[in-house]
């Protein structure tokens, strides 16, 4: 789950810190959820294989999220021109956008300041009255459910990156006329200016709406986890 988790996934935060922390909440929760570990290793094998499934589906759903708010800031590099001037991540050693990459960190802050990863940290010890050890069931609600989770996180695009790109769009048919009015102006030297101008006075304008949304975001994660956790329980 820490290696899915938001915050705690980021690359920033060494691999041996995660893997201490994990010990840590597992050391826990160990003392106040019953286990009942299988005597025969395919048992264990197979235990483990599915509280991976419970990992993978528990960040998978939490991280849909930040994927949305950094695609929408990754569409707005795009419709300013920033996307030329991708930047080397010395850390992940991947290419990233200008704006995708500021949208991700102002999210991350608002993350931590609402107290949403310890929502998640609570998460992770509740989940296993929901799904009691050792076994989980991968049922057709869950499929059902990520792809729903799915569907609102490119909502999620959609809010944030619409002012923005609204304004741009209007930009463009604006030069577009221009173009045909008067076709000996150079409307690509002319345009260029005005849409890195235009865009980023509408991001200045529409920035503090992430301190408005994502709150209301974040609080909503532990429910989509929840429904996507009941449908993990084993049948009977």
């Amino acid at each position: 789950i820490l290696f899915l988790l938001p915050v705690f996934s980021a690359p920033q935060i060494p691999r041996l810190v995660r893997m201490g922390l994990g010990m840590f909440i597992a050391f826990a929760i160990v003392q106040t959820v019953p286990t009942i570990v299988p005597l025969d290793l395919a048992g264990f094998v197979g235990a483990i294989i599915s509280q991976a499934l419970v990992a993978f589906v528990f960040g998978y759903v939490s991280y849909l999220v930040f994927m949305g708010i950094q695609f929408a800031g990754e569409i707005l590099d795009l419709q300013i021109g920033f996307a030329v001037s991708n930047i080397l991540n010395p850390i992940t050693q991947q290419q990233i956008t200008v704006i995708g990459e500021l949208e991700l960190a102002l999210a991350t802050l608002i993350f931590l300041v609402t107290d949403s990863h310890l929502l998640l940290l609570q998460g992770i010890g509740e989940s296993f009255s929901v799904v009691p050890l050792p076994f989980a069931a991968m049922g057709p609600s869950v499929v059902t459910s990520v792809g729903l989770f799915f569907a609102q996180a490119v909502l999620i695009v959609f809010k944030i990156a619409a002012p923005v790109a609204v304004a741009l769009f209007v930009v463009n048919v604006g030069l577009g006329l221009m173009a045909r009015v008067a076709p000996q102006m150079n409307v690509f030297v002319v345009g260029f200016p005005i849409q890195i101008a235009v865009g980023l006075a509408m991001l200045v304008v529409t920035m503090p709406l992430l301190g408005a949304v994502l709150p209301g975001l974040f609080a909503e994660v532990p429910q989509h986890i929840d429904t996507a956790i009941h449908g993990l329980v084993p049948a009977p």
